[in-house]
């Protein structure tokens, strides 16, 4: 048996009684301590960068960015890219014209005749990340059949990648830069720029313009950033210091090009009826403030200024958010309707899109913050690796936690559960708009682009287990989206099962073992949500449709995947794959009326299963990446989730033998102890994530054991519970 640790460092020698709880508690609190509640990083991103398409990928069209350059003339185009390790991303090049990619000052591509005379040609770049920043520059030359290229990350949708602004006066904005046209080849390996100096050092003009155009510039600050739009209202947003006792009366003062309403703390504080100078006295309580001023446009310019003091004192403003890539203390929303009964507090949030009245027809009938820097906007990031993601095995890492949570009477472990989701709930309307504004969204890139399973049903399904605390409306908003989805949208095969058409990818027209999970534990719970059977029933029929393509009725096993192109199962019995369908199986069971037609068909395939998992659990107690051949590693997931399926199996009777399930529970869960938790609450020997194969030497060498992966954090941690409940039920008896 491979060690991963020293005994002296394993929870078994840490805790010579091997509690239960005390380790549930100890992984739980790993995890949230490793992964703490820090949702998004907003910034600054200039809508005059770089475009993003669809597919995430960046759109250097240098023929539009830059329409009078020559033929022959350079342009050049810089991002800078954060890696918390030293790993590889797959990139994918398509050419307008000739191009080159620098990385870290060394050339990694090079475009060839093929692609730069055919932009439809993708060429896949492997691009080695060192830890910290990454600069990456893209040079292109303008030849007759076109200008730049397309780059970005090939495969957005799993692996998104952003690019950030190089130079001191850009630093922390959003996006790329790009040169204006040079007739010379000024930058590459051996000249490759000084992107950590400051901007106005560069011996070129690097875009877009950081500042507004002179003619803008003139205007005041409503009117550079909106333009004239009579009788339409804008708002700006900023926070004041902190004012200490005695210190009232203090004087707003100011200019405004019409009527102006200033708030502070909710509070109306000063009002000015007309174009001009205003002057207003008010009490400033002590503490700090949150200000906002509705500006009104006026003929021939639109905005305001304020100045707030106390006596010689002058006082501060600041960001009401931190927003990284500038030091501006106004945020700014409009052009609104006006309205008499404008509550403050709804508006100063960063949370939620504001309904707008705009020509812009990118920024439709919402709109979001913005400061004042030509097009310049504010927008969230997702840069935490884990927490606020949305994805499947984020999903049961939360199943696991809360229900760790309630076992442990621990509301600040629901709490961190509720806080997660709703971190992507939330924000979920404005990341369909962000979609429409920039391209490809910024955040919860699966949630507003589901294409598969794995981007809804996992975390689906623990966001409707988590609703039963959380009694959260956008919680049961997105269960009705995701419904829909896997009723109206997945794609399924003639005889309705589940299947991944993924077209052009490695993946293409097969079915997984995984999809079980990743579909049939959110439609039983969907089923419990809205009363209507039809979603158990579905649950029900993807079993027995799964079964027939993927049991291996002389092992009792189940092969991974079905390859449709080859019209057969690759054969093989993957644990975690197993583990997945095993789990969700006990899942759907015990919600399943006794009554119901397909329950003896499903009790018989548990039945089975069981048997043929038993058989093939290994002398330590640990059951096999593969779990046919005892040569390959002792798998933690998949033991994790026999156990609890298992345990389940004994405690709800489902089991002609209880009493041999329940020492392979017993015997499983200790050998986890020992071998898979480190005292500190690490977790050990979890496979990677998969693609598939027909060749089981992939699954048995390519894929390692990797230490604290998500797929098995929440999975050791119901196990552990199910055991536990097991044990406590046969102390009874």
């Amino acid at each position: 048996m491979k060690r991963y640790f020293e005994v002296e460092a394993g929870m078994a020698y840490k805790l010579a009684d091997q509690n239960t709880d005390t380790i549930l508690e100890t992984i739980a609190g790993a995890y949230i301590a490793n992964n703490p509640p820090h949702p998004f990083v907003f910034r600054c991103y200039s809508r005059l960068s770089i475009p993003q398409l669809q597919d995430g990928r960046f759109d250097f069209n240098m023929q539009e960015k830059l329409s009078d350059a020559t033929l022959g003339q350079y342009a050049f185009a810089l991002g800078m890219l954060w890696s918390d390790n030293v790993r590889s991303v797959e990139t994918a090049v398509n050419c307008y014209g000739p191009t080159k990619l620098l990385l870290n000052g060394k050339q990694i591509y090079k475009s060839g005749v093929p692609e730069e005379v055919n932009v439809e040609t993708r060429k896949i770049v492997e691009v080695h990340l060192q830890k910290g920043w990454n600069t990456f520059l893209l040079i292109f030359r303008k030849v007759a059949s076109g200008f730049g290229c397309v780059f970005g990350s090939n495969r957005s949708h799993s692996n998104p990648l952003d690019f950030m602004n190089p130079f001191l006066e850009r630093y922390d904005c959003g996006g790329w830069v790009y040169s204006e046209p040079q007739n010379e080849e000024r930058f590459g390996e051996n000249n490759f720029p000084e992107v950590r100096g400051k901007e106005s050092d560069s011996s070129i003009r690097w875009l877009p313009s950081l500042a507004w155009a002179a003619e803008q510039a003139s205007l005041m600050n409503c009117a550079r950033i909106f333009g004239i739009q009579p009788n339409k209202v804008a708002y700006a947003w900023s926070k004041g210091e902190s004012v200490l006792p005695g210190r009232n009366p203090f004087v707003l003062k100011g200019w405004s090009t019409g009527r102006l309403r200033i708030w502070v703390n909710g509070e109306l504080v000063g009002l000015s009826e007309k174009e001009g100078p205003f002057e207003v006295e008010a009490n400033l309580a002590y503490g700090t403030h949150n200000w906002l001023v509705e500006s009104v446009c006026g003929e021939r310019d639109w905005g305001f200024s304020l100045d707030v003091s106390a006596g010689e004192e002058t006082y501060s403003f600041c960001q009401p958010h931190s927003v990284k890539g500038t030091d501006e203390c106004w945020f700014y929303i409009g052009p609104i309707e006006r309205s008499e009964d404008i509550v403050p507090e709804q508006l100063q949030t960063m949370y939620s899109l504001f309904e707008a009245d705009s020509a812009d027809e990118k920024a439709g009938n919402q709109t979001y913050w913005r400061i004042d820097r030509p097009d310049v906007w504010i927008r969230p990031y997702q840069h935490n690796a884990r927490y606020a993601r949305w994805n499947y095995p984020i999903g049961v890492t939360l199943y696991g936690l809360l229900q760790t949570g309630r076992k442990l009477e621990r509301y600040d472990i629901i709490r961190y559960v509720i806080q997660h989701l709703k971190a992507c709930t939330t924000m979920y309307s404005y990341s369909q708009w962000d979609r429409e504004q920039y391209g490809y969204p910024a955040i919860n890139t699966k949630l507003v682009d589901m294409k598969m399973l794995d981007d809804c049903g996992s975390i689906g399904s623990a966001m409707l287990e988590a609703n039963k605390e959380a009694r959260d409306e956008d919680f049961v908003r997105l269960a009705h989206i995701i419904a829909d989805y896997m009723a109206n949208t997945q794609e399924r095969q003639e005889d309705g099962a589940f299947y991944r058409e993924s077209i052009g990818y490695y993946m293409e027209n097969t079915l997984w073992a995984d999809d079980l999970y990743m579909s049939t534990p959110f439609l039983t719970r969907y089923y419990k949500l809205t009363g209507e059977r039809k979603w158990l029933d579905e649950a029900a029929r993807q079993f027995l449709l799964f079964k027939k393509y993927l049991y291996l009725s002389d092992k009792k096993l189940m092969s991974h995947v079905y390859d449709f192109k080859f019209h057969m199962a690759n054969g093989i019995p993957w644990g975690r794959g197993n583990g997945w369908v095993f789990f969700s199986l006990s899942e759907l069971l015990e919600m399943m009326p006794e009554d119901h037609s397909d329950r003896g068909a499903l009790l018989s395939f548990f039945r089975d299963f069981s048997e043929g998992l038993l058989a093939r659990q290994g002398k330590n107690g640990l059951w096999h990446q593969v779990l046919t051949d005892e040569g390959s590693f002792e798998e933690t997931s998949c033991t994790s989730m026999f156990i609890y399926a298992f345990a389940r199996g004994v405690r709800f009777g489902w089991l002609d033998k209880p009493r041999l399930y329940a020492d392979a529970v017993r015997k499983g869960w200790s050998a986890l102890i020992s071998h898979a938790f480190e005292g500190n609450g690490s977790v050990h020997g979890v496979c990677c994530g998969s693609k598939y194969s027909y060749s089981p030497d992939y699954y048995k060498y390519d894929l390692k054991a990797v230490t604290n992966d998500p797929h098995g954090i929440g999975i050791v941690l119901l196990a552990g519970i199910e055991a536990d409940n097991m044990n406590q039920m046969l102390a009874t008896v």
